[in-house]
């Protein structure tokens, strides 16, 4: 009996392979390339997403070659990067550190990544085992761009690692030289980002020392190499702000000091000019909500764009403001793009979709994803997302990290501290 192989490409199918018969394990056939030119194949292939890919690096020896081959890696992420004219098929996927249970002791080495179109989240575990350090602290995600993410070790970042969890492919990053003052830092920010003008990964460390003493430096993947940058940071970045990487920038949510008198802003850094910078958010329209409620609000990115959300309200009868920026850096261009109310108890909002969708907190940990167009919700179910946790869209891709290895079961014990990071009571008792 010879089964068919089906290749689903968004809401089409295409009759690939065959496989034999099911009793044997269903081993797949070589692909039927008389039925399809190959050219046609390898353009399907570069259009599915990566964990279609992954499932198919047996179906032949030649199709395996074809996955590590640059050109279709290139040409795979390309068809993968989402346009923010063109979301038509594309899935929105979240990517987060879990809310860690009492009883369950390993969720501080997991990944989360919750996809829209599901109602289960998928735990990416990652084994972390480091003879002298404890890892009572969880990792925290600090980036996702290109397929690749920025890991941490909470709470000082005394290890960073680039991870495409499609590959297992992993990087370490090395210690810093640059010179630093005896007193140890007592609260690090993490960027991560791509610099298009040099093709290269940047992680920015911002490390706090207690106003006015700081540090800030940047990581280039390129040289492999830490580079301190001489600024002043004006700026206390909150300890839950979500980085937002869109248009070359940074951008977190900050009390703003000197002539900014305490209020919170934008927080913005360049990553290219390497510069700092700040936009003051828009005026809420919250007035016929109760007095005493007072409003909250995040940054995050939408179909290209910065955007706002605000709130008002607590428990059921939450009212929620999205403000656009239209012209990147212009505060008067700020428009409010949709308002809406939700009856059901809804804590904070945790970020943006590809197709404009809301990921929204509920009470218990549970997920709820808000479609403004259509008004529904979609219960994501109890996944749990930790309270100072970042939230980013992540789109998978097949791209290599320069210099990486490949974790052999997701276990990364040869990875080093950098011990300037590292605190007395995080080590081991010996």
């Amino acid at each position: 009996m010879v089964k068919p192989y089906i290749v689903f490409h968004r809401n089409q199918c295409l009759t690939l392979c065959t496989f034999q018969n099911p009793s044997q394990n269903l081993i797949p056939s070589p692909p039927m390339s008389k039925e399809l030119p190959k050219d046609v194949i390898i353009d399907i292939l570069s259009r599915l997403p990566v964990r279609y890919i992954l499932r198919f690096k047996s179906v032949s020896k030649s199709w395996y070659a074809l996955f590590q081959n640059p050109n279709f890696i290139s040409k795979h992420f390309q068809n993968q990067k989402p346009n923010p004219d063109d979301v038509d098929g594309l899935d929105s996927s979240f990517l987060f550190t879990p809310y860690k249970s009492s009883s369950d002791a390993t969720s501080n080495r997991n990944v989360g990544l919750l996809l829209s179109e599901s109602d289960k989240s998928i735990k990416i575990p990652i084994g972390l085992d480091i003879p002298f350090l404890r890892f009572s602290k969880p990792l925290r995600v600090s980036g996702s761009v290109n397929g690749l993410i920025c890991l941490s070790i909470l709470p000082i970042a005394s290890i960073i690692l680039l991870w495409n969890p499609a590959t297992r492919v992993f990087k370490d990053l090395p210690a810093s030289t640059i010179d630093r003052p005896k007193s140890g830092p007592i609260k690090v920010v993490l960027g991560f980002g791509f610099d298009e003008a040099t093709n290269d990964y940047k992680v920015l460390r911002i490390v706090y020392y207690g106003y006015p003493l700081n540090q800030v430096e940047i990581y280039s993947l390129n040289t492999n190499s830490w580079k301190e940058i001489k600024t002043r940071v004006q700026f206390l970045i909150f300890e839950s702000a979500c980085s937002v990487f869109l248009k070359g920038k940074f951008h977190w949510t900050a009390i703003g000091f000197e002539e900014m008198h305490g209020k919170k802003l934008i927080v913005c850094f360049d990553i290219c000019r390497e510069a700092f910078s700040y936009i003051m958010p828009p005026a809420f329209d919250f007035s016929d909500c109760d007095g005493e409620s007072k409003t909250s609000w995040t940054v995050a990115g939408m179909k290209g764009s910065l955007v706002v959300i605000g709130s008002s309200g607590n428990g059921s009868g939450k009212r929620f403001e999205v403000w656009v920026m239209k012209e990147y850096g212009v505060v008067s261009s700020w428009t409010k793009y949709r308002s809406f109310e939700l009856q059901t108890k809804v804590g904070r909002p945790l970020g943006c979709g590809l197709k404009g969708e809301f990921l929204l907190e509920k009470d218990n940990n549970q997920l709820v994803l808000y479609d403004p167009d259509s008004q529904s919700i979609k219960n994501l179910g109890n996944h749990g997302v930790a309270y100072w946790s970042d939230v980013f869209n992540h789109v998978g891709s097949l791209l290599p990290i320069k210099g990486g290895k490949i974790a052999e079961r997701t276990n990364l014990s040869a990875v080093v501290p950098d011990n300037f990071f590292v605190r007395k009571m995080d080590l081991t008792i010996q």
